[in-house]
C-alpha cells in the first residue's frame, strides 16, 4: 500500500511541476498581458469608473447591495462571497513563504501579476455573466463551464471541444474543492485553536461541520448573507492590526520599499553564477503568490459573480478587477509590509550554538555575527542568506562527538558537552540553500526510548540523539512579526485571522463545489455533494492529509488549463461585450449584450 502511495506521490509531483511550473504561469500571465492590450490598458484607463461603480455606487444603488429578488444575490454580496473564497491562509503564510524563498522583490512580481490579473478576471467574469443560464425558479447557473461549453462550443469545428473542456473544469474543481477550499482551511483552524487555545481537533472538526452544514445547505443565498457580514469585519480586523504594526514600524518604511524595488531587478550575485535563478525565483515567487491569492486565470471565483443580480456583464466585470485588486494590492501586501518592517533581537547563530537548549527551540539569527550580545535584525533581508547547517526532510540533523569523516563541521555545546554538526561550504550549496530570512529555530533533541523515557548515558547524562533546525516561515514568521509589537498575544491575534480568513474559504469553495456537481450531474445531486463537503471537514480538522492536500493542489492548477483556453478563445467576445456596453453608455442606439441565451433566442 506505500509503495502505491509513493507512486502517486511521485506522479502527482511531476504533475504539479508542470500545471504551477514557470510555462503555466507565464500562460496566466500572458492570457492577463493580452486581455490588456485588447482593452488597451482598461484597468488602468478606467480605473476611475471602476471604483465609482462598484464600491462607489454602494451608498447609491440599492440593487448593489440588497437583491430584490431572493433567488439570486447582490454585486456586493457576490464580491463579499469570491473574496471569501480568494482571502484565506495564503494571504497570510503564502505571502510569507513568498517572501523567504524569492525575496522582498517577489512583493513587485505580485503586484504585476495583479495589475495584469485584473484583467484576466475582467474577462473571466464578463463571459461568465454573458454565458450564464437562467434556471426555471429564477436562479442563475454559471462559471467558467459554462463559457466553455456555449461559448467555445458555438465556434465552428469546437462543438465538441467547448463541452470536453467544460466537463473537464467542472471535475477538476469537484476535486479541488475538499483540499483547497476545504481540508487544509479546517485543518489550519484547527491548529490554530490547539495551539493558542488548547481546544481538542476533533471537538474543532465536529463545530466547523455543524455549522459549515447549516450554511451551505442552504446554498448560494444563506452563503452569502454569511460572507457578507464576515468578509468586512474579518479584512477590518486583519487591515488595523497590519496597518497599526507597519505604522509603529515606520522608521523601516524607506527599507521596505527600497528592498522591494532593488530586489526585484538586481539581485546580488552568489556562489557558482545563481544570480540569475535568484531573480527567477523572486519573479516565480511573486506571480505564483499572486495567482495563488486573487485566483485570476483559474476560474474558480466567476461560479459566484455569476449568481448575481447584474444584467450588465461589464458591471459584475468591474468587481472581478475590484477584487483582484483587494485580495492582492491590499491583503497580501500588507502581510508583505509587516514581514519587511519588523525587526528582532536575538542571538547569533555562533553565540546559539555554544549552548543549545533541549527544553524549547530557540530562535536565532542565521548572520554570521559573532560576540555574546544580542543583535537587532530585520526578519527579512533584501539580500540573500546562505543556510551553512542543512536539515534533512524531516528537519534534524545529526550530531557527532568528533570530527572524523566531516568535510566541513562546526563545535556546539549542549548541556556543557561539546558535539559536531556538519556544515556546508558556501562553493558547494544548491540554489535552495540561499533564503532571505534572517532567523531559524534550533533545539537539541533528547534520544527517547519505547517507553518514552530519556535515554541517559554511562555518567548519567541524557544522550542526545539529533538537533531540529528550522527556517521560521509561513505563519510563523508573520506571527513573529505581529509578537514584536503585541508581545504574547499576537499569537491569538494572528489565530483569529487565520481562523477567519480560512472558515470564509470553506464556505465559499463549498459554493463552487456544489456548483461544478450539478453541472456535471444535475441539480438533484447538489445536496448530495453538500453533505460529503460538511464531513469531510471533520476528516481535514482530525487527520495528516499531505497527499491529499498535494492532489488537490494539483487539481487547482488544472483547472486553468481549459479556462485559458477559453478565455484566449473568446477573448474576441469579451472585447464586444464590453465595447457594446460603452456604447450605450455613450447614447448609442445598438443591441445590449447582456445574455448568450436570451440575445440569440
Amino acid at each position: 500500500m506505500q509503495n502505491i502511495i509513493n507512486v502517486i506521490a511521485s506522479v502527482n509531483d511531476r504533475v504539479n511541476g508542470i500545471v504551477w511550473g514557470v510555462p503555466a504561469i507565464v500562460l496566466i500571465l500572458g492570457c492577463g498581458i493580452l486581455y490588456t492590450i485588447i482593452t488597451k490598458f482598461f484597468q488602468v484607463r478606467r480605473i476611475n469608473f471602476v471604483f465609482s461603480k462598484t464600491i462607489g455606487s454602494i451608498t447609491k444603488n440599492s440593487d448593489v447591495v440588497k437583491s430584490s429578488d431572493d433567488k439570486v444575490i447582490s454585486q456586493l454580496q457576490a464580491l463579499f462571497t469570491t473574496l471569501a473564497g480568494t482571502i484565506g491562509t495564503g494571504n497570510i503564510a503564502g505571502v510569507a513563504t513568498a517572501l523567504v524563498v524569492g525575496g522582498p522583490g517577489a512583493v513587485f512580481w505580485m503586484w504585476v501579476s495583479a495589475f495584469f490579473g485584473m484583467m484576466t478576471h475582467f474577462g473571466e467574469v464578463v463571459l461568465g455573466i454573458y454565458y450564464r443560464r437562467k434556471n426555471s425558479d429564477g436562479s442563475f447557473s454559471g462559471g467558467a463551464m459554462y463559457y466553455l461549453k456555449y461559448g467555445v462550443g458555438s465556434k465552428k469545428n469546437l462543438e465538441k471541444i467547448g463541452p470536453i473542456l467544460g466537463s473537464l473544469f467542472a471535475l477538476f474543481t469537484l476535486i479541488a474543492t475538499f483540499g483547497i477550499g476545504n481540508m487544509t482551511q479546517v485543518n489550519s483552524i484547527a491548529d490554530a485553536l490547539n495551539t493558542n487555545f488548547n481546544i481538542s481537533q476533533l471537538l474543532t472538526g465536529i463545530i466547523i461541520a455543524f455549522f459549515v452544514g447549516i450554511i451551505v445547505i442552504g446554498g448560494i443565498t444563506r452563503i452569502a448573507s454569511v460572507t457578507e457580514k464576515l468578509v468586512p469585519f474579518m479584512a477590518v480586523f486583519y487591515i488595523f492590526f497590519t496597518v497599526s504594526i507597519f505604522i509603529l514600524n515606520y522608521r523601516q518604511i524607506p527599507y521596505v520599499f527600497t528592498s522591494i524595488f532593488s530586489n526585484a531587478f538586481n539581485p546580488k550575485a552568489i556562489a557558482g553564477g545563481a544570480g540569475g535563478y535568484i531573480l527567477m525565483r523572486a519573479i516565480q515567487m511573486g506571480f505564483k503568490r499572486g495567482i495563488f491569492s486573487n485566483e485570476a486565470g483559474l476560474g474558480s471565483s466567476v461560479m459566484a459573480h455569476c449568481a448575481s443580480n447584474a444584467k450588465e456583464p461589464v458591471e459584475q466585470g468591474l468587481w472581478g478587477i475590484f477584487e483582484v485588486f483587494f485580495d492582492t494590492i491590499i491583503v497580501c501586501t500588507l502581510t508583505a509590509f509587516v514581514v519587511l518592517s519588523s525587526t528582532i533581537t536575538v542571538p547569533s547563530l555562533n553565540t546559539a550554538l555554544r549552548d543549545i537548549s533541549t527544553t524549547s527551540p530557540q530562535i536565532v539569527s542565521i548572520l554570521e555575527e559573532d560576540g555574546n550580545e544580542l543583535h537587532e535584525i530585520p526578519l527579512l533581508d533584501s539580500d540573500y542568506n546562505f543556510m551553512r547547517i542543512k536539515p534533512s526532510l524531516n528537519g534534524k540533523v545529526a550530531i557527532h562527538t568528533s570530527t572524523e569523516g566531516l568535510e566541513n563541521s562546526t563545535p556546539i555545546t549542549i548541556n556543557g558537552r561539546i558535539y559536531y554538526i556538519e556544515t556546508l561550504s558556501e562553493d558547494k550549496a544548491s540554489d535552495s540553500d540561499f533564503i532571505y530570512a534572517n532567523v531559524i529555530s534550533i533545539k537539541a533533541n533528547e534520544a527517547i526510548d519505547a517507553n518514552n523515557n530519556i535515554i541517559l548515558d554511562d555518567a548519567g547524562n541524557p544522550v542526545i540523539e539529533s538537533l531540529s533546525v528550522n527556517q521560521i516561515n509561513g505563519a510563523s514568521l508573520v506571527s513573529l512579526a505581529f509578537k514584536t509589537r503585541f508581545g504574547d498575544a499576537a499569537g491569538n491575534i494572528l489565530a483569529i485571522a487565520v481562523i477567519l480568513f480560512a472558515f470564509s474559504t470553506v464556505l465559499g469553495w463549498a459554493y463552487y463545489g456544489a456548483t461544478s456537481m450539478e453541472y456535471l450531474l444535475g441539480p438533484k445531486s447538489g445536496i448530495f455533494y453538500k453533505i460529503v463537503y460538511t464531513f469531510v471537514t471533520i476528516i481535514g480538522a482530525t487527520m495528516n492529509l499531505s497527499l491529499a492536500w498535494a492532489l488537490s493542489d494539483t487539481f487547482n492548477g488544472l483547472m486553468a488549463i481549459p479556462n485559458l483556453v477559453g478565455l484566449l478563445i473568446l477573448a474576441p467576445v469579451a472585447v464586444k461585450i464590453t465595447k457594446n456596453y460603452f456604447e450605450r453608455q455613450s447614447g448609442k442606439d445598438v443591441k445590449p449584450m447582456q445574455s448568450f441565451q436570451f440575445d440569440n433566442v
